[in-house]
């Protein structure tokens, strides 16, 4: 009789578990970030983020973006770690912008409603199908407005103020400026170049280098140099081709798809001071030089003034408030729920 019951009790048990799986639900809240539960439609809403961030990020985009890794980091743990950042940021904003007594008009609030209506036209079924709701959405939207509004009200108060001199200086740390001179790397057919061509075409870049390094500057000589260059590959040459071949840019330390020594040598170069890359963008089989100077990063005080100044003390408060901010989210404590996680792992992502 005992072992009748027991076996009788075992079965209810089974039962109970059988009914209690059938009713299984996804967490509510994924995690707790400084005492505070984050629910699980932000948690997504940033995560979806992370995910198309990631994508964006691989090198072959044949390949599956969780069979990748970004930095050297597996692609899913990099989307985990974005997400994580996020959310505390995101914490950080909602708090802070409680504190400074902010709010938003009812105009903002109205051009805010039909942003998000038209996002979610577009894109809404695809969130929905990732467990995003449109009010976990709006959520994450307004937390990017109200960042915006903390960032102006940083830029007006005394932290915010940024000199004609700080703004120069940080402009010579941060960026070098050079002019460019495409060099063409195709014979009249558009056919790669036979290789003695080639070679010299690869000559000339040779010698307009060393003329720059000995004191020339390239706007002076660019045109002579690509009538060659034309001569060279039996092509004729037309007035645009000039302006369409020679253009100045900015690079810093965050420019990519460049050799990997090329910025670097670029950034410690003093202005005057010229080389050759190849232009990755030519196409398969095709060498394609191109001559560079550094030069100045601006003409005048005036040019400074009317196309930099104000960009620059843009750029210098936005990295000086998102610094503050990143100090005060290192004390932010995140506990982790293991099974909530685990259930919306980036490999359901649709």
């Amino acid at each position: 009789m005992k072992m009748k019951r027991w076996i009788a009790f075992a079965l209810c048990a089974v039962l109970a578990f059988s009914l209690t799986a059938c009713k299984f639900s996804t967490p509510a809240t994924v995690m707790t970030v400084d005492g505070v539960e984050i629910p699980a439609g932000v948690y997504l809403t940033y995560q979806y983020q992370a995910y198309s961030s990631a994508q964006s990020r691989r090198e072959d985009s044949k390949v599956a973006v969780l069979k990748t890794s970004i930095d050297g980091v597996k692609a899913s743990d990099w989307i985990h770690t974005e997400t994580v950042e996020d959310i505390k940021q995101y914490l950080w904003v909602e708090r802070a912008f409680d504190a400074a007594g902010l709010s938003f008009t009812q105009e903002e609030l109205d051009t805010a409603e039909q942003w998000i209506d038209i996002i979610w036209s577009y894109s809404g079924a695809r969130m929905e199908e990732n467990g995003i709701g449109r009010q976990s959405y709006r959520q994450v939207y307004l937390n990017d407005e109200k960042y915006t509004k903390l960032l102006e009200a940083y830029r007006e108060g005394p932290d915010g103020q940024v000199t004609e001199g700080d703004a120069k200086q940080y402009m010579q740390d941060t960026y070098s400026r050079i002019r460019r001179l495409i060099l063409p790397a195709t014979d009249a057919d558009s056919a790669a170049l036979t290789p003695e061509k080639q070679a010299e075409l690869d000559a000339l870049a040779g010698q307009l280098v060393e003329r720059l390094n000995a004191g020339e500057k390239l706007d002076e000589i660019a045109e002579e140099a690509l009538k060659q260059a034309y001569g060279i590959c039996g092509r004729e040459y037309t007035e645009d081709a000039l302006s369409s071949d020679m253009g100045a840019f900015f690079i810093s330390e965050e420019t990519t798809g460049f050799e990997e020594d090329f910025v670097p040598t670029v950034m410690a170069a003093a202005v005057g001071d010229a080389g050759v890359y190849q232009n990755n963008a030519a196409g398969e089989g095709v060498s394609q030089p191109v001559v560079y100077q550094k030069i100045d990063n601006y003409e005048d005080n005036l040019d400074f003034t009317e196309n930099y100044y104000e960009a620059l003390q843009s750029e210098i408060t936005s990295d000086a408030f998102s610094q503050q901010m990143k100090a005060e989210l290192e004390a932010y404590s995140v506990q982790e729920s293991g099974f909530a996680v685990w259930s919306y792992r980036p490999s359901n992502i649709k």
